[in-house]
């Protein structure tokens, strides 16, 4: 009796443990997701450089500072960037993604985020 219960009863706890298991996965109006959140710097700019929210820059890293350009010419210096912004430029090999978030035209000062 015992044995024949089990082999009837396995299964619909496998199917039930699956449908759990799909409730789990699937994402509802509540379901809170992390974000990777870019780090932002901020960076000086270059000369009558103009940056605007939104542009797409080049960050490189020379000589242990990142600079930020736009085609072949920099457009921006980050002046202390953080250690580990340092050391994830240049492990990906010397060369990241920026977007301007802001521009500060008075102070000279963009707000510069890395992918």
């Amino acid at each position: 009796m015992g044995a024949e219960f089990i082999e009837k009863a396995a299964p619909s706890f496998k199917k039930a443990w699956d449908r759990a298991r799909v409730k789990l996965a699937t994402a509802d109006l509540f379901t809170r997701v992390p974000d990777s959140a870019a780090r932002t710097a901020e960076a000086d700019i270059i000369g009558n450089a103009r940056l605007s929210t939104g542009d797409q820059l080049t960050v490189e890293n020379k000589n242990g500072t990142l600079i930020a350009r736009r085609g072949m010419s920099d457009v921006a210096r980050f002046t202390n960037p953080a250690p580990e912004l340092v050391l994830a430029v240049a492990a990906s090999c010397g060369i990241a993604k920026g977007t301007v978030l802001d521009v500060h035209p008075i102070a000279g000062v963009a707000e510069i985020s890395l992918c």
